[in-house]
């Protein structure tokens, strides 16, 4: 809950007082409450043509230097779908057009708190961004080589537009595959994540914070979560969390990642697969 110690409207301390389930700030004398609702913000999905999708590295937190859709938050006494254009042409400099919409989504960051994410297909008009306020670069990138996307709401909502997206149809096909990794440690205690060599992790063609699947030879149990670096070199592949409930040291797993791709990429696109021996090296190097 956001630090107030004193009404905005007539100044009075407030206290805090129980609304059904929730724990809220409120002045006695005016009766004004403190709802701490999230915030609404929107992201343009901008699919070219040339089956790219234009992003934007990211200046400010959250998420600063990292890939995501031009997106930002809804002004007051502004329409959405004004919002998502206004923040398109603020960040790439390209003006659009909204098309549809494609979804609502949630995410919680350490900034802002509890986010509203509505995201719109838009078409653009214009084909060269520059990038702008609150971005150091913009640029389309094929969806076959679309680099890490730090939010989680903005992977969910390419995912839907790239399904929604004309006639096109698109499959999630495997990418990378890890087999016979053994369980080197577990630790309960985390927030929660898939531990890997990070030199096997490249050769896989594994990313930090990719979502990953992974298959227990030993009980059979299946559970997906995102990947985190261990040292190279180490051998290191490490239950955290949750995740450390569904094996044992010793276990072998077997890690899957896939891709988002069309159906005509799907019959050229080719896996990494990368194979390890009892020691968690490579015994067979990628195919």
């Amino acid at each position: 809950m956001k630090n107030y110690r004193f009404c905005p409207i007539c100044k009075s301390v407030l206290s805090k007082i129980k609304e059904n389930m929730y724990l809220r700030l409120s002045c006695k004398q005016c009766g004004w409450v403190y709802y701490f609702n999230p915030l609404p913000s929107v992201a343009a999905f901008v699919h070219d043509d040339k089956d790219r999708i234009l992003l934007i590295k990211r200046s400010i937190a959250p998420g600063r230097g990292k890939w995501a859709l031009p997106t930002g938050f809804v002004e007051q006494n502004e329409l959405p779908e004004q919002a998502v254009i206004r923040e398109l042409e603020e960040e790439t400099n390209i003006k659009g057009k909204v098309l549809n919409l494609i979804g609502v989504y949630t995410e919680k960051t350490k900034v802002y708190g509890s986010i509203i994410l509505i995201g719109y297909k838009v078409r653009s008009i214009g084909d060269k961004p520059k990038p702008g306020s609150d971005a150091v670069d913009a640029k389309f990138f094929p969806t076959s080589k679309l680099p890490p996307i730090v939010f989680t709401s903005h992977r969910s909502l390419i995912h839907d537009g790239l399904i929604t997206h004309n006639s096109t149809v698109f499959v999630q096909v495997l990418k990378s595959k890890i087999t016979e990794a053994k369980v080197t440690h577990t630790q309960l205690f985390y927030k929660g994540s898939m531990g890997i060599d990070s030199k096997i992790m490249k050769a896989a063609n594994f990313l930090p914070g990719e979502k990953v699947q992974v298959l227990n030879y030993n009980n059979g149990e299946r559970l997906e979560t995102y990947t985190i670096e261990e040292k190279s070199g180490s051998g290191r592949f490490v239950l955290y969390g949750p995740a450390s409930k569904k094996g044992n040291v010793g276990d072998r797993l077997c890690l899957l990642t896939y891709q988002i791709v069309s159906q005509e990429q799907a019959k050229i696109l080719k896996p990494t697969i990368v194979i390890l021996n009892k020691r968690n090296q490579i015994k067979r190097r990628p195919i």
